[in-house]
């Protein structure tokens, strides 16, 4: 009898458990490893000397873990379909959005972003151009390619009416609301889990009604599309908006309404964060305050270290960089002209012919490494000629750095990774040990043999 009673309370449970409370089981587990995994991560260092950090970026795990626990609450204590599937759509659009809110609202975050992106991406360019010369005399003939200047995050510019037919509108989706391949280097494994648990969460919502579904999916469509709608255009307007507001400061300054300019402008700042990191926008409006007399000394330093760097006066350009530094420490353009200018004045050293100098080039690359904590280029190039120099431990030293920094990142950069092992390589191979010069050499080659006992001997 007793036998029975189990096995009846046991079919019972399995009847109770049913496909969709499986489902729902499943994406709040989901959602709950969204709320515990962080959205984006970058550097805790790099964010310090830029003068942010990631609370809001890792903040909107707070609801998501709300919506995990009402997900387990209907599927242990109440009727599946009593929750409310609206709460689960509304999360949805907070996931999808994030990217937006990151570039838009939080450009200092976008800006080193997009230069760990892209300056990996330069230097992974120079590992494949100069593969030859790897093992080269330990790379003594090896050139270095000037460092970019770093890109504007006012990404999404309408510089003519082409912007609005069909073909353009790529840029729309990845610079206007964000998916870009820069942004998606530091997503964290919270907001991927987070995605997933929700769409799964609605699958199981849907589920619960078995032939009710898809006239339950039409009826919430009624009132999601058109507030989806909404939410678009409004972005979509938002960004076409500032634009024209952009252009008529052009129209403004080439009239000689300065005041008018410097007012918009410094109004125009706050309302839309990314125009902060415009060279553009920046220099134009201190040139306007300069009109007015009322010039902030920051702004006007790093417009007078433009003018030098374009010259490739890097030595004036990066005195005139410090000191607009000094006067906005946060101001996160000046510091990426400032580590470029100081970049470019070492790779001048570093190249010149007959009469290299690298170790000369290698303190300058450090003075680069302070600015810009975790830079991968800089990184990069003070490997090189630490190593050019002879210099291997501390060479090592360097490539230690980078194998540390790439976790951070959803792909590291395999050639990067690959001349950081090689480095320490080089390195074991000077201290006369062959066993771990053999392990170094593998890990150069074998992707599957990285691992963290490099960072560990840190």
């Amino acid at each position: 009898m007793n036998q029975s009673y189990w096995m009846n309370r046991f079919i019972s449970f399995l009847n109770w458990f049913n496909r969709e409370k499986v489902t729902l089981l499943i994406g709040s587990v989901c959602l709950l490893f969204g709320a515990i995994f962080p959205w984006y991560r970058l550097p805790q260092e790099t964010l310090e000397a830029f003068g942010t950090n990631l609370f809001w970026a890792n903040a909107v795990r707070v609801p998501l873990a709300l919506c995990a626990i009402a997900g387990l609450t209907y599927t242990f204590v109440f009727h599946i379909r009593q929750a409310p599937r609206l709460v689960f759509w509304g999360a949805l659009i907070p996931i999808l959005l994030f990217p937006y809110f990151i570039t838009t609202w939080s450009p200092a975050v976008s800006f080193i972003a997009a230069e760990y992106y892209n300056r990996g991406e330069e230097v992974s360019s120079h590992v494949d151009k100069n593969f030859s010369e790897v093992q080269a005399q330990w790379k003594q003939n090896i050139v270095l390619d000037n460092s970019d200047p770093p890109a504007s995050t006012f990404g999404i510019k309408i510089e003519d009416s082409r912007f609005f037919q069909l073909p353009s509108w790529d840029k729309v989706i990845l610079k206007g609301f964000g998916y870009k391949n820069s942004f998606f280097a530091g997503i964290g494994q919270g907001w991927s889990f987070s995605l997933i648990g929700v769409l799964i969460c609605l699958m199981a919502l849907y589920l619960a009604w078995e032939q009710q579904g898809m006239n339950s999916l039409i009826k919430d469509m009624k009132i999601l599309v058109p507030v989806s709608l909404l939410l678009l255009s409004v972005i979509l307007g938002s960004h076409i908006y500032f634009n024209i507001v952009n252009y008529q400061l052009n129209v403004q300054f080439a009239k000689g309404e300065y005041y008018q300019v410097v007012n918009t402008s410094q109004a125009l700042i706050r309302l839309y964060p990314p125009l902060q990191g415009d060279e553009e926008f920046l220099e134009r409006l201190a040139r306007a305050e300069l009109y007015t007399d009322k010039a902030e000394p920051g702004l006007v330093n790093f417009i007078q270290g433009l003018e030098n760097y374009k010259d490739s006066n890097f030595l004036e350009a990066e005195n005139y960089f410090e000191k607009s530094l000094d006067s906005q420490p946060n101001r996160f353009l000046v510091r990426g002209y400032l580590v470029t200018a100081i970049l470019n004045r070492g790779i001048n050293y570093f190249n010149q012919p007959n009469t290299r100098n690298a170790g000369t080039a290698a303190d300058i690359f450090e003075k680069a490494f302070q600015i810009f904590p975790g830079h991968v280029e800089a990184l990069y190039d003070l490997m090189l000629a630490r190593v050019v120099n002879g210099e291997f431990q501390k060479s090592a030293e360097v490539a230690k750095q980078i194998i540390d920094g790439q976790k951070y990142f959803q792909e590291p950069e395999i050639g990067l990774m690959g001349q950081a092992y090689v480095h320490l390589t080089w390195a074991e191979y000077n201290k006369g040990d062959i066993n771990k010069t053999w392990e170094r050499y593998r890990q150069s080659v074998d992707t599957k043999a990285w691992d963290k006992s490099v960072v560990e001997e840190k």
